[in-house]
């Protein structure tokens, strides 16, 4: 629930805040004059595209709880590539050579990294299934399962955990 507070905080800021930069660059009579502000498809579309902006917001500030950072970046940017590929073959575009290679690297990169990620949550799940004498799972600053040694000579308030 503080994630959708925070993400309408944002927005509500970011939709004050562009208000200045309006009136500051001289467009505003341009925005008032505009025929589409009596259309009441372009306040639906408007309302519907805000609306959808608010909920990606919000499932990114929520997956940055249950992932990592450098997870939910990767994702961010698989999401921003697919959607320039999917606007590319819509709109018949021609790209040069060195474009779509630049796209296949970013590709290439998320996927590889996908899949490290699910060698290393496998392998972590199998070793914490298999139970190791003297060991207890606890969970670091990301979620993630971390492995906390307890020695017989220790208490248990010295418990030092490795990741």
């Amino acid at each position: 629930m503080l994630q959708l507070k925070l993400t309408l905080v944002v927005n509500i800021i970011a939709s004050v805040g562009f208000i200045p930069v309006v009136v500051l660059t001289g467009q505003l009579s341009s925005a008032i004059a505009a025929p589409e502000l009596r259309d009441s498809w372009f306040w639906l579309f408007l309302l519907v595209t805000g609306v959808l902006g608010c909920l990606m917001a919000w499932v990114s500030a929520a997956q940055i709880n249950v992932t990592s950072p450098v997870t939910h970046h990767i994702s961010s940017n698989s999401k921003a590539v697919a959607q320039t590929i999917i606007a590319v073959l819509w709109y018949h575009e021609s790209k040069q050579t060195l474009w779509w290679i630049s796209v296949l690297m970013v590709v290439c990169g998320a996927l590889t990294y996908a899949v490290v990620r699910i060698r290393e949550e496998s392998a972590s799940n199998s070793s914490s299934s298999s139970s190791n004498s003297g060991q207890k799972l606890a969970t670091n600053s990301h979620g993630k399962p971390a492995e906390v040694k307890n020695d017989d000579q220790t208490h248990d308030d010295d418990n030092s955990i490795v990741c």
